[in-house]
């Protein structure tokens, strides 16, 4: 009875019916809205992934270089011996006009961008990717720069770590330019280091194949400095 005076009959129903008209009212909405939000998780994720991926690519051929290249290898030969020079005046990078600093780099991005297109990658992944590949050495040389030479949303995109900061590249050249390979962001150097990723790749190469590590001679010369000091 009780019950019966609070809800008479067909309220309960008629609440029923409401909600469910509510609900399919604001489905379609909310799906909408979820998936919305899950595309692009999902298209981040992807840019993410490929700007990181180009990272760990530009440390690879960086460490090459500077741990085994040599400046009489054919073709490549003279971006060694740039690396060398790098060392010795590393703001002597920024004295090269950008096509001087990037050609290299934007015909390798196209390569890449077309080949990852070509197979079917999706373009939130491939873009960047190629961005960073494109974009690796001038994001070096604004590593090098003086902070009131560069934009503000250069400075505020090296504060974040998406491109890499100045005190995070300083590191690799400091004594034996043996840390710090990759040169596009803040965020792959610490993991690699952290697992010493190059070391035992190092170690790999020594054991399989009895190949030894260059030493670069402008780290042998500061190291003769400091024991003339000692």
């Amino acid at each position: 009875m009780a019950f019966e005076i609070l809800a008479p009959s067909g309220v309960v129903p008629a609440i029923m019916q409401a909600v469910d008209g509510t609900l399919a009212a604001v489905r379609p909405g909310a799906i909408a809205v979820i998936g919305a939000l899950g595309t692009g998780a999902v298209i981040a994720g992807q840019a993410l992934a490929g700007w990181l991926l180009a990272d760990f690519g530009s440390g690879v051929i960086h460490w090459a270089q500077d741990r085994y290249g040599s400046p009489r290898w054919p073709l490549v030969g003279g971006i060694v011996r740039d690396t060398i020079r790098h060392h010795r005046k590393p703001m002597g990078f920024l004295e090269k006009p950008v096509l001087a600093r990037s050609a290299r780099m934007i015909g390798l991005a196209l390569v890449v961008l077309t080949a990852l297109l070509v197979a079917g990658a999706p373009l939130a992944f491939a873009l960047p990717l190629s961005a960073g590949i494109f974009l690796s050495n001038e994001i070096h040389a604004a590593a090098h720069a003086k902070a009131r030479s560069l934009p503000r949303p250069v400075r505020a995109l090296q504060q974040i770590g998406l491109i890499q900061s100045p005190l995070h590249h300083a590191a690799h050249h400091r004594h034996l330019k043996n840390v710090n390979f990759c040169t596009l962001t803040d965020w792959m150097n610490p993991v690699l280091e952290r697992v010493r990723f190059w070391r035992r790749l190092e170690a790999l190469i020594r054991y399989t194949a009895g190949v030894r590590i260059r030493r670069d001679p402008v780290v042998r010369r500061q190291q003769r400095r400091r024991w003339k000091a000692a």
